[in-house]
Parts: C-alpha cells; sequence; structure tokens
C-alpha cells in the first residue's frame, strides 16, 4: 500500500480546482484500494487566530486534531516528535484528520492526515539554510522572489514539512485516527507538489532519497498563463507562436524574452530533477516542455483529471429542469427553450466575451425558429449572499434580472460583467423589436439554491439540478490547463462548446477512440488557434483587433452549428442524455485514476535509489 503526501494551498479549504482535484482522486475506487495513507501538507491559515477547539483549525471538514502546537493540545503525545521540529524551525505544527466527499456523492467519502505549519515567524537562520540548499542544488536565487508572498510562503514550508513528515512516518497508526488512516508507511513515500507551491517541498525531500519519491503534479503552466493573459492576442497569438518556436527547438525564453524574473517559474522550470511531472493535459505538458531543454527531456506524461459520472435518468433530467424552469419563470417571467450555461470565476481568462459573442449570433437562428434561450452565467467575484440580502434585492429591483452597484449585489469584476450584459440585452430587444430569442442573465452568487437565490427559487434546488438541466455548457477560455466545469453536465447530455486547447479535449477524444466514436454531438470545440497561416512570422504579436475578428468568426460558426445540435424532440433529447452517460464513464475518477495517477505514481516509486536526473 502506498503512502501519498499531498502538498497543497488546499489541505482544508477548497479553494479552486485543486480542492476538486483532491475530492475526486481521494474518493476514487483505485486510489483507495491501492493508497493505505494519504497526508495533506499545508500553510496553517491565521495561527495567531484563538479557536474554541483545536479541531476548528483543520477546517469545516475536519474529523479530530491529535496535535496542536500553537493551543498546547497534546492528548497523544505526539509532542516528543512534533515539539523538535517547531523549536527548530519557528514554525508550530497543527496534526489532525479531515474527511472528503466525492464530487455530487457526499455518501462517498475518505479520509485523510493532515500537517499545518504556521509559516508567519520562521527561524532566519533555518530559512536561509533552505534557500541556500535551493540555490546550491538547484540554481534558484531566492534573493530575486522574497517580495513575493506566495513564493516566500512555500519556500518557508519546505523545511519544516520535511521533519515533520520524517517524523510522522514512523508512526504505525496515529492515536485515536480512523482505521482507515495511518497505516504503516511503505517506503519510499511519494510527495506530490500540486502546483508551483508544492515544488520547495518536494525538491527538499527529493534529497532523502531513501525516504521519498517526488512528482510534480502540475494544473497548469505558470509561464504560459502570464504569457497569454499578457498578450493581445491571447491564446489565439501563444499556441501558434508556441508551436513554432518548439518546432525549431527553441524554449520560452527566446521568444517571449527572460522569465526568470517571476518566481513561479523558477520553481517549475526545476521540476525536472523530481521523478516525474504529471501534466493535466496535453497543452499543458508541452507548455512545461516549452520552459527549457532540461523541461523538454523530463519524465512528463499527461495525467487527467477525471468528471462526474453519476447514473442520470431521462426523469431526474426533467424534474431538475422543471426545478431550473420555475425560478427561471419567477425571475424573468418564462421558461425558455433552451438553457445555456456557464459556471465559472469572474476571471479573465474564462473568455466571457466569447459567449457573448456566440449568443449574438445564435440569436437570430433561434428567432428565426420561434425558439427562446436563456443564457446564464453562474460566478462569484464577492462574498457569498445571504439568503436576506437574496430576496431583499430581489423585492426592491428584481435580483438577479436587474442589478444595482455596490455589495451585497455587484462588486469588483462583476460591475464590468454585467455592463456588458445589460448591453446584449439591450442590443437583442433592440434587433428582434422587443422579443430577443436569447436572455443574458447573471447570477453572483456561489451556490444555486433556495438559501443563495431567496424565496423565488424552489424548495430541493441545487448546483446539481443546473448541471442535470443545462442543454448548453460554454467554455471558451483563453488559458484552460483541463477545464472540469466545462464538461461537467456532460454526463447529463448537455452540448459542451469549449476551447480546443484546454486540456479536457484531449480526454474527450481518448474516450471517443475507446468508444470506437469518430466524432460527436456533444462535444463542440471552438478553435481560435489555428486561424493564423502556418509560417506566418512572430503569430505571438498578433493584435487585439486582429484577435476579436478571428473570434467573431469562430463564434459566427459555433453558432450555425449550435443550433443544428440543439435537441427538437424528447427522442433527441434521450440520445444526448445516454451518450453523455456512455462518455462520462470514460472520463470518470475511477476510469483517469486507474489509467493515468496511479501509473505515474508507481513509476516514480520504482526509480532506483540512486538514480538522478
Amino acid at each position: 500500500m502506498l503512502t501519498l503526501i499531498h502538498v497543497t494551498h488546499e489541505s482544508i479549504d477548497h479553494l479552486g480546482g485543486i480542492g476538486t482535484v483532491l475530492q475526486g482522486l481521494l474518493t476514487s475506487t483505485p486510489y483507495r484500494a491501492k493508497v493505505g495513507r494519504s497526508i495533506l501538507v499545508g500553510p496553517l491559515p491565521y495561527p495567531d487566530r484563538p479557536v474554541p477547539d483545536p479541531k476548528h483549525r483543520l477546517g469545516e471538514h475536519a474529523l479530530q486534531c491529535l496535535y496542536s502546537g500553537p493551543d498546547s493540545h497534546d492528548p497523544h503525545a505526539l509532542g516528543a516528535l512534533l515539539k523538535p521540529v517547531e523549536w527548530a524551525f519557528g514554525s508550530k505544527i497543527v496534526y489532525g484528520t479531515r474527511r472528503f466527499s466525492a464530487p455530487g456523492d457526499e455518501a462517498n467519502t475518505a479520509d485523510a492526515e493532515v500537517i499545518l505549519l504556521d509559516l508567519n515567524n520562521p527561524d532566519r537562520a533555518r530559512l536561509d539554510l533552505t534557500k541556500w540548499f535551493l540555490h546550491e542544488q538547484h540554481s534558484i536565487e531566492s534573493h530575486r522572489y522574497e517580495h513575493s508572498w506566495d513564493y516566500e510562503e512555500y519556500t518557508r514550508l519546505a523545511g519544516p514539512a520535511y521533519h515533520a513528515l520524517c517524523a510522522l512516518l514512523t508512526l504505525r497508526t496515529p492515536v485515536g485516527a480512523p482505521t482507515a488512516v495511518g497505516q504503516l508507511s511503505e517506503l519510499p513515500a511519494v510527495v506530490v507538489a500540486h502546483e508551483f507551491m508544492g515544488v520547495p517541498t518536494a525538491l527538499r525531500c527529493w534529497s532523502d532519497r531513501a525516504r521519498f519519491r517526488t512528482l510534480f503534479h502540475a494544473h497548469e503552466c505558470s509561464t504560459a498563463r502570464r504569457i497569454t493573459e499578457n498578450l493581445p492576442g491571447f491564446d489565439a497569438a501563444f499556441y501558434p507562436a508556441m508551436n513554432a518556436a518548439m518546432a525549431k527547438g527553441q524554449s520560452v525564453g527566446q521568444v517571449f524574452g527572460d522569465q526568470s524574473d517571476f518566481g513561479r517559474h523558477a520553481l517549475v522550470e526545476r521540476s525536472y530533477v523530481l521523478d516525474g511531472i504529471m501534466a493535466v493535459g496535453p497543452e499543458t505538458a508541452e507548455e512545461l516542455r516549452f520552459l527549457s531543454p532540461h523541461m523538454r527531456s523530463s519524465r512528463t506524461r499527461v495525467v487527467y483529471n477525471g468528471l462526474p459520472a453519476r447514473a442520470v435518468s431521462a426523469k431526474q433530467r426533467a424534474d431538475s429542469r422543471l426545478l431550473v424552469n420555475t425560478w427561471l419563470t419567477n425571475v424573468l417571467g418564462y421558461a425558455p427553450d433552451y438553457l445555456i450555461t456557464h459556471v465559472t470565476r469572474p476571471v479573465p481568462s474564462k473568455g466571457l466575451w466569447r459567449d457573448l459573442a456566440l449568443c449574438t449570433h445564435l440569436e437570430p437562428l433561434l428567432r428565426a425558429r420561434n425558439q427562446r434561450a436563456v443564457y446564464l452565467l453562474l460566478t462569484c467575484g464577492a462574498p457569498t449572499r445571504s439568503f436576506d440580502d437574496a430576496n431583499a434585492m430581489a423585492s426592491s429591483y428584481g435580483w438577479p434580472r436587474q442589478h444595482h452597484r455596490g455589495y451585497p449585489d455587484l462588486v469588483g469584476p462583476e460591475v464590468e460583467i454585467e455592463a456588458t450584459f445589460k448591453t446584449f440585452n439591450q442590443t437583442t430587444e433592440a434587433a428582434a423589436a422587443g422579443k430577443p430569442a436569447i436572455t443574458a442573465l447573471l447570477v453572483n452568487q456561489f451556490g444555486f439554491s433556495r438559501e443563495r437565490l431567496g424565496l423565488a427559487a424552489p424548495e430541493g434546488l441545487t448546483t446539481a439540478d443546473l448541471r442535470r438541466a443545462a442543454d448548453v455548457e460554454l467554455g471558451m477560455s483563453t488559458y484552460e490547463p483541463f477545464g472540469i466545469a466545462q464538461l461537467e453536465p456532460l454526463h447529463a447530455g448537455a452540448i459542451c462548446v469549449t476551447s480546443n486547447v484546454c486540456g479536457c479535449m484531449g480526454l474527450v477524444k481518448r474516450a471517443m477512440g475507446e468508444l470506437g466514436m469518430q466524432t460527436c454531438d456533444l462535444v463542440l470545440p471552438a478553435d481560435f488557434v489555428t486561424r493564423i497561416p502556418p509560417g506566418t512570422p512572430h503569430p505571438e504579436n498578433l493584435t487585439a483587433q486582429a484577435r476579436l475578428k478571428i473570434e467573431d468568426d469562430v463564434c459566427r460558426e459555433l453558432a450555425q452549428e449550435l443550433a443544428k445540435r440543439l435537441p427538437t424532440t424528447d427522442a433527441h433529447g434521450q440520445r444526448n442524455l445516454d451518450l453523455g452517460q456512455q462518455l462520462a464513464q470514460r472520463m470518470s475518477w475511477d476510469h483517469v485514476v486507474q489509467t493515468d495517477f496511479l501509473p505515474a505514481i508507481q513509476d516514480a516509486v520504482n526509480r532506483p535509489l540512486d538514480s538522478e536526473y
């Protein structure tokens, strides 16, 4: 049985994509069959904040706190192992267990150990030794990046995390731990560095070959993201430039300039020394290889994320659609023929303006068929609005059909998004003489339930209902290493429109191949990156104006194809549902863990003790 150590900023809090990945990994059947002990390592949030119970430091999913340095809580005499680490590094330690639930399946759970470290007041001499180690062994110049907390924080984590792990790996079973947690560790244990945050700890553990093997789990390529998001041409410029450069044997610096000012780049570029690199999609793998000659020759392999694969019947889908339509009728005054959704974070890389471009071209096509659709964007750029907030806004001015600036309504990026939605709705209403076929609706809330939406929502409504009810899910991101959300409604028969450079498209193609399919009506790739003719000099210099022209052309073509694929009969809808169910099984967490993740882990374990890059 393997011992896996996950180094991540989402050890106890689900903040984004890595939290979803951990949920899927740890609760999958193949993972639980092969991994006897899972340990999560990360920073301790708010170490100076008093808590009524030490267990609270381990988050809302905590099972028990076995040791807490900040609270002098040591019911099982674990201080004999952990206090020396605290004294040496000036880092208080919290150690305990937590529970994971599978995405969308609360009954499917898995337990893990958690090690959290206070990084606020480190012992400077020992921190300097860690930075000296990174410089001497890996040529990382920490002094260049100390001003950046995301670099400094995870460099501080490396030293005490390594020694705490060494201590706790000697435990057969932590006192009081659930039977599924804390079994005797088989060495070497495998350290999985989730994103750049885990790299310093992985590099520190890399030097101890008797105890550890190390892997970098690349949920993105930080360098590629930074470049793409800062190019006027976004993905339409970056990927043609990268592909042309790699064909000439060039690396990122030769095309986009020196990247050594970026701490994340410095860490990720050194991951080639580890025992393996897992990239969540083919594009991310290529982006990593693009960083340097060392990275090009590294042990990089694609390890896909998984997707929800829950069984859904036609009745369940219809019941969910009825719940969502009830809410839409209360908000808009009608239930649409089609529901187009996008569930995402309100960040530029999600390409939300592309959604409206597609809807602009789709609207007259639906109007000609006397059909109506709602484009519903569920996103949130602020703290969650309360039930009372939602009701007050709804009764005062008709939220979320109408919006006002200022919390509890529009703040941050939501303001600009709503402005574009308002312009779209006014434009389509004018073009359609007051009877547009598509209405854009911004729901700036985290969650989709009566508690989050107020009294307009029926009892029992959940985000899962929104996913099952959707006819179309949009996800035309400018940078998307994988994109779990883009395909979440696929299992319920929704048509998913996603950028062709999203990593999940590779998984779709593999699933289609396994099912013997040449085409798939449920997945509509949005190709913004092959419109520049091959051989064009300096595609990285694509202007914003030229990129907008490409986007408009692509979205016009997508709208025409989408209009053809939208289900028009119950039988068509049933075919889509059946196809979605088949595909989802081939893209489930169980499938990708068995096919991709565990072989990568086993290859790292099997590397000889004395092996080096």
